[in-house]
């Protein structure tokens, strides 16, 4: 389940708020159905949280850094071509592209350029949709075969 919000960095000295948590019960059925399926997997997880806490804290990240990596490879191989799309830009997209980028901890930066290089383009694209006096005046691209 999510968390609903974040605790702020500077809130040092105020007591943290209590979590609070979403119930989405659609969610909760695959959870309760991957339970059925795997009770040693629940009997495991219920033990390492109650016996172990700070093994439960690392197992729950690495699941996360896991995530993360996968992710990374995808962006690794998008990087190039959005470092292309991101030089061809006029100054205002780039504008654009670096405003969302803007903030991002260096852990995420890769992913979210890459996504804010979509998004741009994406923008672009709906804009030649939206206004077609613009988009007869670019060159056509040549129509593509299928072999």
């Amino acid at each position: 389940m999510a968390i609903d919000q974040k605790p702020d960095k500077d809130q040092k000295t105020e007591k943290p708020k209590p979590l609070v948590f979403r119930d989405n019960p659609e969610v909760k059925k695959k959870i309760d159905a991957y339970k059925k399926a795997n009770p040693d997997d629940v009997l495991y997880y219920t033990r390492l949280v109650r016996e172990y806490p700070e093994r439960a804290i690392e197992t729950f990240v690495y699941h996360r850094v896991q995530k993360h990596d996968t992710d990374m490879k995808l962006i690794e191989k998008q990087l190039p071509q959005a470092k292309n799309f991101y030089t061809s830009q006029t100054p205002e997209a780039k504008a654009r592209i670096d405003r969302d980028v803007e903030g991002t901890s260096p852990f995420f930066k890769d992913k979210a350029f890459v996504q804010a290089v979509f998004r741009e383009k994406d923008r672009q694209t709906r804009k030649e949709f939206t206004n077609p006096a613009a988009a007869t005046t670019a060159p056509a691209a040549a129509p593509k075969v299928a072999a």
